[in-house]
C-alpha cells in the first residue's frame, strides 16, 4: 500500500527545504513529502500523483504567490483532491481569505509565518492523523453499507433462487419432519406434493440405494439424519430407482444452528450426476493417456517460454545494437557539420545549405529517439508531446528540405499557405513534421512530371464532413467516415484527445494540410488498404520501396494529435491528401527564442592548461572531438579502448576524460571502474604530491535510461549522448572544469550559459568600426519589422553578413530575443 503524501507549495526554496526538513522530523517515514514551488507546479504535481493512484493527505499552502493566491489554489485542490486537509501558512492572509479557505478547501488550520516549529509539527500530526482516522472510517462504513445491501438482496432474491434452482432442495426440521421441498426436488423424487414421510423413512418411501447394490441406504446413514445430529456431509454414492430407471444422485447436507449452538434446521441439496459418472468413467479410461500428453505438452510449453525469453533478450540486444549503430554515425554528420558552419570559408549558399544538413541530421536524430525509445515500444503505443513553435518556420524548413529533390526531378514544388493562417501554434511538432515529411515523401516519389502543392489553411470548425459526397474519399475501413464526420460535429470547437489537455488554455482552431500530386495514382479498390500496414500499392510494389508502415504511422500519428486523414486519387491523375488536427494558438512570446549561434573561438587568458583524454575506439568519433577541442588550445590526448586509457590517465593525469562506454578490449564501465579504484588506493599519496582528480564523463550512442544511472553509479561524473553538439562539449567542461572561453562578434568575455547579458557597449562598438549602412537597407528593415516575420527579418540582416558580420550578428542576436524595438533604434543610430 502506497504512503499518503503531504505536498508544501511555497514559492521560496528556502522556505520549502525548511518545512520539509520540520515536517520529516514530526511525521519519519510515514508519509512522502513533495514539494512546489508555486500554484501552477502544485496543480501538475497533483495530477501527477493522482495519477500515480497517491492519497494526498494533507496540503500546506503560502499565502502570497506570484501565480495564484493560496486560498484559491486551496480550492482548486480541493476539488480535484476533497478528503485533502488543507493548512495555510502566512503572515498576510486576510479574513476573507482565510474564510474562502475554510468554506471551499476544507481548511484544517491557519498558521502564520514565521511558524513555531514545534506548534507546525504537532499541527501536521494531527492533521495526518485526523485524515487517516477519516479514511479509516469512511473505509468501514462503505464496507458496512455494501454488506448491509447485500444482505438485503441476498434475503429478497432467496425465495426465487431456491425455486428456480435446477438443484433438489429440501429443509428438514429438528424431528425429522419434511419443511421445504423445491420443484426440483420434487421432480428428481417423482413427489407431486411433499411428502409426509420422516426423514427415517426417505430410503424406503424413495427407492434409496447404495450405488452398484441391492442394498437400500442405511437410515442412520442418511446424509439428512446425520446432518440433524450436526453433520456437514457429502455423499455421491446414493442411486434412486424408479420405472426401471437408475438415477444416481450427489447429496451435500448442512446443519443450521441458532445463536446458543442448537439445530433448528438441516438443509439437504440434491441432483442428478448420472451423466457425470459415465463421463468420470470415461475421463478415468483416458487418464494415463491425458497425462502423458500434459508431460509432452508442458515439456513443449518450457520450450517455447524459454524460446520466448531468448526472442525479448534478442529484440532488447537488437534495440540496443540499432540505437549505438544508427546514433554513431550520425554524431559525425552532426558533429563535423557543425565544425564546418563556423568556418568563414563558405559562401552564404554554402551555409545554408550546411544548415539544411543540420536540421535534417537533428530530425532524423528526433525520429530514431522516437523509434528506438524501448518503453514505447513494449507499451505499443506513442504519446503526444505538445509544444509552442512557429509553423511557418516548420513549412520553410521542410521546403528547403524537399526542394533539391523536386528539381532534380523537374517537379514543381509548391507551399502555399492562406494569409489568416496562425504563425505560432501548440500542437506536437515532431509528429507534425513526420506526417508531412511521409506524404511529400510519397509525392516526389510517385510523380514524375507536373508539380506537388501543400496547402495549409485554418479553419474555425472541422470541414472533414464536407467529403461524405465524395465516393472516393477512404478513410479507416474500421469506421465509417458519417461516425467519424458525425462526432466531428460534436467537437469541433474542444480539444478532442486526451493527451492534448495542455491546448484548453489556447484559442483552439483546425488547420487542414492538403498534399495535392500530378503522380501515378491509386486504384480505387487499393484505397481501402493505404493504411493498412506492410500493404502496398501496385505503384509502390514496382518502385520497390518503402516497408509499407509510413501511411499507417502517418494516421496514427494524425490522429494521436486529434484529427483525421483522408485521400482522394485516380489513376495516372494523381493524389489528394487531407488531414485536419486541431492546434493552440499561442502568442509570439510564447515561442522559445532559437538558441543564439555564439562561436566560441578560444579561451580566456589566465587559465590553466587544461588536459582532456578522449576515449573511444572509433577514429572519426575522437578526431571530431581532437577538432572541437585542440584549436581553442586544450591539450588533447586520444585512447583507442580502456586499458590505453588508464595507462594514459596513469601518465599523463587529465583533467576529464571523455569516455565512451561501448569499446572492444576494456570498455568505458570497467576503465572508469578501474581508475576509480586506483585513486581510492593512492588517495594518500595523490593528496601528497598534489595529483589530479578526473573528471570522467560518459559518452555513448545508447538510448536507453538504465545507461545513465548505470554510467552514474560506477563513478561517472556526467553523461553526454550521441550525437552530441559543441556546445554540449564546451558546457560540459565549464561545468565540471570552471573553463572560460572567448566568442565570436565580442568585444568582451562572455561567460558560458550567459546568453543574454551583452551589453549596449558592444552594440556601440560594433556600429563604431562598421561601414554606414544603405538607405535602402534601412527602409526595407524598417518594413519587414512592421510585418513581424520572424524569417524575412532573417534574411534582411543575413544582406549585412559578408560587409558588417559583428554588426548583423548582433542584429540577429536582438531577433532572436525578439527585440524588434532594439533593432530599430541600432538601425536608426546606423
Amino acid at each position: 500500500m502506497k504512503k499518503p503524501v503531504i505536498v508544501c507549495i511555497d514559492d521560496e526554496p528556502d522556505v520549502l527545504n525548511s518545512l520539509k526538513i520540520e515536517l520529516k522530523k514530526a511525521i519519519g517515514d510515514r508519509c512522502i513529502i513533495e514539494t512546489a514551488e508555486g500554484g501552477e507546479d502544485a496543480l501538475e504535481l497533483l495530477e501527477d500523483l493522482q495519477a500515480d493512484e497517491y492519497e494526498i493527505a494533507l496540503v500546506l499552502s503560502d499565502y502570497i504567490m506570484p501565480d495564484i493566491k493560496g486560498d484559491e489554489l486551496l480550492k482548486k485542490i480541493h476539488e480535484r483532491s476533497p478528503d485533502t486537509l488543507t493548512i495555510m501558512l502566512t503572515g498576510q492572509a486576510d479574513l476573507e481569505a482565510l474564510s474562502n479557505a475554510i468554506k471551499y478547501a476544507k481548511l484544517y488550520r491557519y498558521i502564520p509565518k514565521p511558524w513555531h516549529n514545534e506548534d507546525l509539527k504537532l499541527t501536521v500530526v494531527e492533521a495526518i492523523h485526523s485524515y487517516l482516522q477519516d479514511q479509516k472510517l469512511t473505509d468501514e462504513i462503505l464496507k458496512r453499507q455494501e454488506v448491509n445491501a447485500a444482505l438485503s438482496a441476498s434475503e429478497s432474491r432467496l425465495n426465487q433462487f431456491l425455486a428456480a434452482l435446477p438443484v433438489g432442495v429440501s429443509v428438514y426440521n429438528p424431528d425429522g419432519s419434511i419443511a421445504y421441498f423445491n420443484q426440483a426436488a420434487r421432480d428428481l423424487l417423482g413427489a407431486d406434493t411433499i411428502p409426509e414421510s420422516t426423514a427415517e423413512q426417505l430410503a424406503a418411501t424413495y427407492q434409496l440405494y447404495v450405488a452398484n447394490t441391492d442394498e437400500l441406504y442405511p437410515p442412520d446413514n442418511l446424509p439428512i439424519l446425520r446432518a440433524l445430529k450436526g453433520e456437514f456431509v457429502r455423499v455421491d454414492d446414493v442411486e434412486i430407482r424408479q420405472d426401471g430407471k437408475i438415477i444416481a444422485i450427489e447429496i451435500n447436507t448442512t446443519p443450521i444452528f441458532d445463536a446458543r449452538g442448537n439445530i433448528v434446521y438441516a438443509i439437504a441439496a440434491f441432483q442428478d450426476i448420472t451423466d457425470r459418472k459415465r463421463a468420470e468413467k470415461i475421463l478415468a479410461d483416458y487418464q494415463h493417456t491425458l497425462e502423458t500428453k500434459i508431460d509432452e505438452r508442458t515439456e513443449q510449453l518450457q520450450q517455447a517460454a524459454l524460446a520466448a525469453e531468448a526472442a525479448n533478450k534478442a529484440k532488447s540486444t537488437f534495440l540496443a545494437n540499432m540505437s549505438h549503430e544508427l546514433r554513431t554515425p550520425l554524431n559525425s554528420i552532426l558533429g563535423f557539420a557543425q565544425i564546418m558552419e563556423g568556418s568563414s570559408n563558405f559562401t552564404v549558399e554554402n551555409h545554408e545549405n550546411l544548415s539544411i544538413i543540420r536540421r535534417s541530421g537533428e530530425h532524423l536524430l528526433a525520429l530514431i529517439n522516437e523509434v528506438l525509445d524501448l518503453s514505447k515500444i513494449e507499451a505499443g503505443r506513442m504519446i503526444l508531446d505538445p509544444k509552442d513553435f512557429d509553423l511557418y518556420r516548420l513549412l520553410d524548413d521542410l521546403q528547403d528540405m524537399f526542394q533539391m529533390r523536386a528539381k532534380n526531378q523537374e517537379v514543381q514544388l509548391l507551399f502555399q499557405r492562406a494569409n489568416d493562417v496562425a504563425q505560432y501554434v501548440r500542437t506536437d511538432d515532431v509528429k507534425l513534421r513526420q506526417v508531412l515529411i511521409n506524404i511529400l515523401s510519397n509525392a516526389i516519389k510517385f510523380t514524375e512530371q507536373g508539380s506537388i502543392v501543400l496547402r495549409v489553411s485554418q479553419l474555425e470548425k472541422s470541414r472533414i464532413v464536407d467529403l461524405l459526397g465524395n465516393p472516393t474519399a477512404c478513410i479507416d475501413t474500421t469506421k465509417s467516415i458519417r461516425d467519424f464526420a458525425t462526432n466531428r460535429i460534436d467537437v469541433a470547437t474542444v480539444v478532442p484527445t486526451d493527451e492534448a489537455d495542455d491546448l484548453t488554455d489556447e484559442r483552439v482552431i483546425f488547420l487542414q494540410f492538403e498534399i495535392e500530386d500530378t503522380g501515378v495514382g491509386i486504384a480505387s479498390e487499393e484505397l481501402g488498404n493505404i493504411f493498412k500496414a506492410f500493404v502496398q500499392t501496385s505503384s509502390g510494389q514496382r518502385t520497390q520501396k518503402g516497408t509499407g508502415l509510413g501511411l499507417t504511422i502517418t494516421r496514427q500519428f494524425v490522429r494521436l494529435m486529434g484529427g483525421e486523414i483522408v485521400v482522394e486519387s485516380e489513376l495516372e491523375r494523381g493524389t489528394n491528401f487531407k488531414f485536419e488536427i486541431p492546434v493552440g494558438v499561442v502568442d509570439v512570446a510564447n515561442i522559445p527564442a532559437p538558441e543564439i549561434n555564439r562561436e566560441v573561438t578560444g579561451l580566456e587568458p589566465n587559465q590553466p592548461c587544461y588536459r582532456i583524454l578522449i576515449v573511444d575506439d572509433r577514429e572519426d568519433n575522437r578526431q571530431l572531438l581532437v577538432k572541437i577541442l585542440s584549436p581553442l588550445g586544450f591539450g588533447v590526448r586520444e585512447a583507442s579502448d580502456g586499458c590505453e586509457a588508464i595507462e594514459i590517465w596513469e601518465n599523463w593525469q587529465p583533467h576529464l576524460i571523455l569516455m565512451d562506454l561501448r569499446m572492444p578490449v576494456m570498455d568505458g564501465y570497467e576503465a572508469t571502474k578501474e581508475i576509480r579504484n586506483r585513486i581510492q588506493q593512492q588517495e594518500q599519496e595523490r593528496q601528497e604530491n598534489g595529483s589530479v582528480i578526473p573528471k570522467i564523463v560518459a559518452l555513448t550512442a545508447s538510448t536507453i535510461e538504465e545507461k545513465r544511472s548505470s554510467a552514474l553509479s560506477i563513478g561517472c561524473d556526467d553523461f553526454i549522448s550521441k550525437p552530441f553538439r559543441k556546445t554540449d562539449i564546451f558546457d560540459t567542461l565549464h561545468k565540471h572544469l570552471g573553463v572560460r572561453y572567448l566568442y565570436s562578434y565580442s568585444t568582451d568575455f562572455i561567460p558560458t550559459g550567459d546568453l543574454h547579458n551583452q551589453s549596449d557597449a558592444t552594440s556601440n562598438a560594433a556600429l563604431a568600426y562598421s561601414p554606414a549602412l544603405p538607405a535602402e537597407w534601412i527602409e526595407n528593415m524598417r518594413q519587414v519589422i512592421r510585418s513581424a516575420d520572424f524569417d524575412l527579418i532573417a534574411r534582411t540582416i543575413e544582406q549585412l553578413r559578408y560587409d558588417r558580420p559583428e554588426f548583423a550578428e548582433i542584429l540577429q542576436d536582438h531577433l532572436n530575443n525578439f527585440d524588434y524595438q532594439k533593432i530599430l533604434t541600432l538601425i536608426a543610430e546606423a
